[in-house]
């Protein structure tokens, strides 16, 4: 009989075995990884395209030419698109970000032929209607009005047009005076350019057979689309890492958003697993340090966090929290005071293997299920390169990390010296 007055034992995972699918290519230079890991009749494809805000000559478009493929083609309207997917139960969803811009497709195998018919139209012979265009003008331009007002969009702009200078791509944010000069011209160049058959990854994901991976292929794989060109990141201005404090009055504000970081290194570094074990104990889960000091002790905010934001040619470390105006000099002092005991105390043994214990939970959720290896091969794709050890070898040092590697890690990223401070709002009885 089984005792439950005892804790069942410790299961240590050492490897993680994932499909270490390389990519094929398609006769039209596309390139495909079908991950067969699903249990239903559904399916996923994501195309991931070297297309993300960095590329674009004109702010706006590379937003709108990833968020507008829906919005009419040369056969359809978007009303008719959309009726189209919701009779055949799919539903498409579009991301993007500095580096990339990606496409989605959820659809039951039975009608994956007919759905990705729909999303292959969308590819191949976007119009970009004047009509809808006038839409996302109108509605971005508000939304980013009344965004800008939040001392959170404050913050954090000013934190990374701060850290990388509002000239460089990772820096730079779009303006309400963006959307009212928007062309539909710059759209569609930037779409003809950048979202082509030489420049994706497509992922097919789910319980995949032949006859799905022969879909994607006769839809998106025979014919030649966008510009007949590799795409090469342009290289990236040098961005020279200096301590530097920011601060935004707002004088109606009732709270203060803080930002603090740095420039850190690629995801792919040897350091980053260390980090990441430092960066959990310091504000990466809701047992952290941060959490614990200014959540639940202090009571100055509902919640912080610091996190590790990768980038394809870099990466940040921030630690984020919005706070009462009357607590932010204090909320600042104890951010800093948890950063020198990450560099001056070793940490416990306890807490050491609670964290250890998380992250390891972690890892293996991105892992749980068909469509969580798809991301986490995008993610490989997009940041490593489809080095399939990189799994392996970061729970290989969360398992193995001790306190004192730990604390020379603090010591030689977490710098304040090298910190940048970004607050917004007010400083209460300043």
């Amino acid at each position: 009989m089984l005792d439950r007055t005892k804790a069942p034992n410790k299961i240590t995972p050492g490897k993680i075995l994932i499909p270490k699918n390389q990519p094929v290519k398609l006769a039209n230079g596309a390139q495909l990884i079908a991950v067969n890991a699903g249990t239903q009749d559904v399916s996923k494809i994501e195309i991931i395209f070297n297309a993300g805000t960095r590329y674009q000559n004109q702010a706006l478009s590379a937003r709108a030419a990833i968020s507008m493929l829906s919005e009419g083609t040369t056969s359809k309207t978007s009303q008719q698109i959309a009726e189209m997917f919701d009779f055949y139960g799919s539903f498409p969803e579009h991301s993007f970000d500095r580096d990339f811009a990606s496409l989605t497709l959820y659809s039951t195998n039975k009608f994956l032929s007919n759905s990705l018919g729909v999303l292959t139209d969308m590819m191949y012979n976007p119009v970009y209607p004047a009509h809808e265009l006038d839409i996302f003008k109108k509605k971005g331009k508000q939304a980013l009005i009344v965004e800008l007002e939040k001392v959170v969009t404050i913050s954090r702009q000013n934190f990374f047009s701060t850290l990388f200078s509002n000239q460089h791509p990772y820096g730079a944010y779009a303006t309400p005076n963006d959307f009212e000069i928007l062309e539909r011209g710059s759209i569609v160049d930037f779409h003809n350019q950048f979202h082509s058959s030489n420049n994706c990854l497509i992922i097919l994901s789910g319980k995949i057979s032949d006859k799905e991976i022969r879909i994607v292929e006769e839809n998106l794989g025979t014919t030649h689309f966008g510009a007949n060109k590799n795409i090469e990141p342009a290289t990236l201005p040098q961005v020279l890492q200096t301590q530097q404090k920011v601060f935004s009055y707002k004088n109606d504000a009732l709270q203060s958003a803080i930002r603090i970081g740095k420039l850190m290194f690629k995801r792919n570094h040897p350091d980053y697993p260390k980090f990441m074990v430092l960066n959990t104990i310091l504000g990466g889960y809701f047992g952290s340090r941060l959490m614990r000091n200014i959540r639940e002790d202090k009571g100055y905010t509902y919640g912080i966090s610091s996190t590790f934001l990768p980038f394809k040619d870099t990466s940040v470390f921030v630690i984020g929290t919005e706070v009462g105006a009357e607590f932010t000099k204090n909320t600042l002092s104890e951010i800093y005071k948890e950063i020198d005991r990450l560099c001056s105390e070793e940490v416990s043994t306890e807490e050491l293997e609670l964290v250890k214990s998380h992250l390891i939970g972690e890892v293996l959720r991105t892992f749980d299920g068909p469509f969580a290896i798809a991301d986490s091969i995008a993610s490989l794709y997009e940041y490593n390169y489809l080095d399939y050890s990189f799994y392996e070898r970061t729970i290989d040092t969360i398992n193995t990390v001790t306190p004192k590697e730990l604390i020379e890690i603090a010591n030689k990223y977490l710098n304040k010296n090298d910190l940048v401070e970004s607050v917004a709002g007010k400083i209460e009885n300043d």
